[in-house]
């Protein structure tokens, strides 16, 4: 019975890959961030559409990177904090400098956040749709 329960440290995979995948997206998005810079400067052209237009597109897309890259982040500390620090001491667990938003409470505060950064993405990707395609738009 006592491997049932200690299968919950198999978290600390999906905690390490949440990390890794937020420092890439923070990596990725201030990239697109420098390269809407160059193109507004002058730097690097523009593909297929007016500088302006693609250095908004770019940061948009930086934004969302930004954005998922702490998504993954408040992920890693919550799941690390509801399931493997479960085992610290309430004392030690104090000592360990925490913001009030890694506080864990339950998996339902969780899921509500994924759900009202996904509603945000998902305007910021209709949002840079419109950008793109607004010659190709058409209202019926």
């Amino acid at each position: 019975m006592k491997l049932f329960f200690r299968i919950r440290y198999m978290v600390i995979i999906a905690v390490v890959h949440a990390l890794g995948g937020a420092l890439l997206l923070f990596l990725v998005g201030g990239f697109r961030t420098i390269e809407a810079f160059l193109i507004v400067l002058g730097l690097k052209d523009a593909i297929g559409q007016e500088n302006s237009q693609t250095a908004v597109i770019f940061i948009i897309e930086s934004l969302d990177n930004f954005l998922l890259g702490f998504v993954l982040l408040y992920f890693a500390y919550r799941t690390y904090f509801l399931f493997v620090a479960k085992d610290m001491s309430l004392e030690i667990r104090e000592k360990v400098d925490r913001l009030p938003w890694q506080k864990v409470k339950d998996l339902e505060h969780m899921k509500r956040v994924f759900l009202e950064v996904i509603l945000v993405l998902l305007a910021a990707f209709f949002l840079k749709l419109i950008i793109i395609e607004n010659d190709a738009l058409e209202w019926r």
